[in-house]
């Protein structure tokens, strides 16, 4: 039986030990399957540049899932609770410590409102701006448009 990867194993892809004790907080201390594969198949917590200049980070290792290696997207699709939003987080969080920003698209203003409540809790504390912009929450557009936030949580 392979060995399950650890949360604290992450370490090795570069995530600083604050974000570590922050994700160390989870139900289990084990990656879940799916996210395991998304770390050390196709690269999500990955931020080096590959032969082609695109970042690695979202470039399949092999191509058992029929992905493509000048891919720089990843669509999981996954049943319920098998670890899809977290895969999201490990990539914005990993993007977010390169100074790169992130715009987190949900499909509503709830998961919106949801989603911010998450990162603004987790993350605010260590310095990354949290904005939202919804169809009922204009207020922080502004900072959107001068790119004034880390993470930007909008509803499509």
């Amino acid at each position: 039986m392979p060995k399950l990867m650890k949360i604290k194993d992450l370490k090795n892809y570069g995530i600083p030990s604050y974000i570590l004790n922050i994700w160390k907080k989870q139900p289990s201390p084990y990656l879940l399957p799916l996210q395991e594969d998304a770390v050390r198949n196709y690269g999500i917590l990955n931020c080096d540049e590959g032969s082609t200049g695109l970042p690695r980070r979202f470039a399949p290792r092999n191509d058992k899932k029929g992905a493509r290696q000048d891919n720089n997207n990843l669509l999981v699709i996954a049943p319920t609770s098998s670890g899809k939003s977290f895969i999201g987080e490990m990539a914005a969080l990993s993007q977010v410590i390169h100074h790169k920003k992130i715009i987190y698209l949900v499909p509503s203003r709830s998961p919106a409102e949801e989603k911010y409540r998450h990162f603004k809790n987790l993350y605010n504390s260590y310095g990354l701006e949290m904005v939202i912009s919804t169809r009922n929450r204009r207020e922080e557009d502004y900072r959107i448009i001068r790119g004034s936030y880390k993470i930007a949580v909008m509803a499509y």
